[in-house]
């Protein structure tokens, strides 16, 4: 399994305030940027869940294309097998999320994904599950490294900074020191929750 590598902040809490500030003070620069609308549903676990682990349904749409769909299992080991529920999934993805929660202090999740364009129409709670609340991201892409700019209800704004790498120590270390050591050094107070944990909350 590969590794996603992150480190994310309330800008309330200190440090950039903008994703544009979070690049200023790496010193990267951006050859990419998109806007995203993204949205999650409150839906029962499928029976095929393994037990402590969260599912997760996510709904994103960028400009005036169709909806993407990506289905998640989030837990604190890895997985001999599981099954993706989306109709004509054509992407799925097994990685190890690695969190900065202090500048020595990292919390590892197993994360297990598949992406769609539709949903199957067996999965309850479809019609009824989408919470209402949504997050407006900015996203730049700046060589390996992505920064997101989450504005979410009641003016909370969630930056992150994530890169993929192998996981090793060799790549923890590197993403410590390119990434992690200049936004501590700027200000950052970072959070342990996820992106989803933060805005799966309506406020």
């Amino acid at each position: 399994m590969g590794a996603e590598y992150a480190i994310r902040w309330n800008a309330r809490d200190g440090g950039p305030k903008t994703g544009d500030a979070a690049l200023t003070a790496l010193k990267v620069r951006a050859r990419r940027t998109s806007r995203l609308n993204v949205s999650y549903y409150d839906l029962p676990p499928p029976p095929t869940a393994p037990p402590g682990f969260a599912t997760i349904l996510r709904r994103r749409v960028e400009g005036d294309r169709d909806p993407e769909f990506t289905w998640k299992l989030r837990g604190d080991r890895a997985l001999a097998d599981w099954t993706c529920p989306l109709e004509n999934a054509r992407q799925s993805k097994m990685e190890v999320d690695v969190t900065f929660s202090g500048a020595d202090i990292v919390t590892r999740t197993y994360s297990y994904s598949c992406t769609s364009m539709g949903l199957h129409k067996g999965m309850p709670g479809l019609d009824t599950g989408r919470k209402s609340c949504a997050a407006i991201v900015k996203r730049w892409e700046a060589g390996r490294l992505n920064v997101e700019e989450w504005r979410l209800p009641g003016d909370v704004v969630i930056i992150e900074v994530s890169g993929k790498g192998a996981d090793t120590s060799d790549a923890l270390e590197d993403f410590r020191r390119r990434v992690a050591a200049p936004l501590f050094a700027a200000g950052v107070v970072p959070s342990a929750q996820s992106k989803t944990d933060l805005s799966i909350r309506c406020q």
